[in-house]
């Protein structure tokens, strides 16, 4: 289980506007994971919280990732439980399920709001959870430093993956575009990026066959 929790929602001025925003996240979710996800990624708890059942962890990083670039620059932090649902489980609808996994959620939103990180992970593996858990945290806290200058120079490279293309653009200097690829680490990031879907992969294949 998924969940996410809007950083600071009660600052948000115009909400009705977030809310859209937030309902697009969920069904872009929705359609590019479907084959992912068991139930479907909705607001549960005004526009604050959203949820999903994930099928295992390989989709977790870029779900992560792909929402908060839609809600960007609103900021979500998000735990990712495995434990008993034992109520509401047959309807596919999260808003209508309960659980010890879900208060077991709630533990770690807890700590996570108190440590101002971005996730948490609780599933039977200690050590992939930390491992996991940490190695985003870490992104995120590289990416949090990224001037929205900076941030959107790279969003532009990601989708046009040419220099002088996002230079020609954003109406800047290519040498302008090296530059901030370069000092926000941008190539290093995209490697570890890379490195944990192919772990995350592993262990999502790992959990199927052990029958979790």
């Amino acid at each position: 289980m998924l969940l996410g929790d809007i950083v600071s929602s009660k600052k948000i001025k115009d909400r009705a506007q977030f809310q859209e925003k937030l309902i697009r996240a969920c069904n872009f979710i929705n359609k590019h994971h479907k084959n992912e996800i068991i139930a479907k990624m909705k607001i549960i708890k005004g526009s604050d919280e959203i949820g999903c059942l994930l099928k295992n962890l390989a989709p977790l990083y870029n779900i992560i990732k792909e929402i908060g670039e839609i809600l960007y620059p609103v900021k979500i932090r998000f735990v990712l439980v495995k434990g008993i649902i034992d109520t509401g489980f047959l309807t596919n609808d999260i808003s209508r399920m309960d659980g010890p996994a879900f208060h077991r959620a709630s533990e770690l939103m807890n700590d996570l709001k108190k440590e101002k990180l971005i996730l948490n992970i609780s599933t039977s593996n200690n050590l992939g959870d930390a491992l996991i858990s940490n190695n985003i945290n870490l992104i995120y806290l590289v990416k949090g430093r990224w001037s929205p200058t900076k941030r959107e120079i790279i969003e532009a490279y990601e989708r046009w993956g040419d220099q002088r293309k996002v230079a020609s653009k954003l109406k800047i200097t290519q040498q302008t575009v090296s530059y901030h690829l370069k000092s926000s680490n941008w190539k290093q990031i995209k490697k570890i990026e890379i490195k944990l879907n192919r772990s995350l992969k592993v262990m999502g294949t790992e959990s199927n066959e052990s029958g979790t």
